[in-house]
C-alpha cells in the first residue's frame, strides 16, 4: 500500500488506529511497571483512580463526522470520594441487634446475602441469656432474628434477619482474606448509636497463633463493628474474642461452617 496515495478518510482511519494501538501499549507497559514497584509507591499512585469515558457517534455517520465527534474525557475519582461512596453502600447492610422488644444494643451485625444472613458477635448474644432477638435495619425497621449457628462454636454468630424487606437491603461483600496486605487502607464503621467511622491501615495479618484475627490501626469497642476496604468489602468484625486482645483487633469476616449434627441417642 502506497501511503502517499491514501485518501483523506483513509488517513483519518489510520491515525485513529495508531492512537488505539499506542494507548493499549501504554496501558500494558504501565501495569507491568506498577507490578515491579514497592507497595508504598503503588499505594500512593492508587490514591487517584482515573476512569476514561469515550463517546462515539453511531456507525451510520460518515468517517469525517465520526472523527470530529469522538471525544475522550478523564474523570478523576479521589480516594476520599470513593471511601464515602463505599461507606454509604455498606451502611445499608448494617443492622443493630437487640433483645426482642428491647432498645439497648446487644451487638451490631452485617447482612451478607439476599436471604438476610447476618454476621455478628456470638458472645454478645450468649451473654444476654436471651433466646429471641430483633434486628433494626438501616431504615429503622425492626424485624425478628433467627439464630442459625451455635453461639459457642465460633466467635462470629450467623443469624438470619427474618423479614420480607431483608432482601431489599443490599448485602455487603466479604473480602478475600488471603489477599489482604500490610498497610492496606481500611475503614471502621461502629458506634453504639448512630454510625461512626474511622480510618486506618492493616497493622498485622493473621498468624499461626491467631489465624482468624487481624489487627488494624483503628479502634472499636462496640461488638459487631466492622472494618472494610475502601471499595466496600467487609474484612472483619469486632468480636468479644478479638476485643480481649485489644480494641484494635478484629475477627476475619467469614461465614462459619454449621456445627456438626449431634449423634442420635439410642
Amino acid at each position: 500500500m502506497d501511503i502517499e496515495k491514501l485518501t483523506k478518510h483513509q488517513i483519518i482511519l489510520l491515525t485513529l488506529l495508531v492512537a488505539l494501538v499506542t494507548s493499549i501499549a501504554t496501558g500494558i507497559v504501565t501495569v507491568s511497571l506498577l507490578d515491579q514497584q514497592p507497595q508504598g509507591i503503588t499505594r500512593t499512585i492508587n490514591q487517584i483512580v482515573e476512569r476514561t469515558v469515550q463517546t462515539v457517534v453511531p456507525a451510520s455517520q460518515d468517517v469525517a463526522a465520526a472523527a470530529a465527534t469522538v471525544t475522550t474525557k478523564t474523570v478523576v475519582v479521589r480516594s476520599d470520594d470513593l471511601a464515602a461512596q463505599s461507606i454509604a453502600t455498606v451502611q445499608k447492610s448494617i443492622v443493630r441487634i437487640t433483645v426482642k422488644g428491647g432498645e439497648e444494643l446487644v451487638a451490631r451485625g452485617v447482612i451478607v446475602d439476599s436471604k438476610g444472613t447476618t454476621l455478628t458477635d456470638s458472645d454478645s448474644l450468649a451473654a444476654t441469656g436471651a433466646t429471641s432477638f430483633d434486628a433494626i435495619l438501616s431504615d429503622g425497621t425492626r424485624v425478628p432474628v433467627s439464630v442459625v449457628s451455635d453461639a459457642t462454636s465460633s466467635a462470629i454468630a450467623v443469624v438470619t434477619v427474618l423479614s420480607g424487606t431483608s432482601t431489599a437491603a443490599a448485602p455487603a461483600l466479604l473480602a478475600d482474606s488471603s489477599k489482604l496486605q500490610l498497610g492496606q487502607s481500611i475503614i471502621r464503621i461502629g458506634g453504639k448509636g448512630i454510625d461512626t467511622v474511622g480510618q486506618g491501615v492493616i497493622a498485622t495479618l493473621p498468624s499461626k497463633n491467631s489465624p482468624n484475627i487481624i489487627e488494624a490501626s483503628v479502634t472499636s469497642v462496640t461488638p459487631g463493628s466492622l472494618i472494610m476496604d475502601i471499595f466496600g468489602s467487609v474484612i472483619g468484625i469486632a468480636t468479644t474474642d478479638s476485643l480481649k486482645q485489644g480494641s484494635d483487633y478484629y475477627t476475619i469476616a467469614t461465614v462459619p461452617a454449621p456445627p456438626a449434627p449431634k449423634p442420635k441417642t439410642q
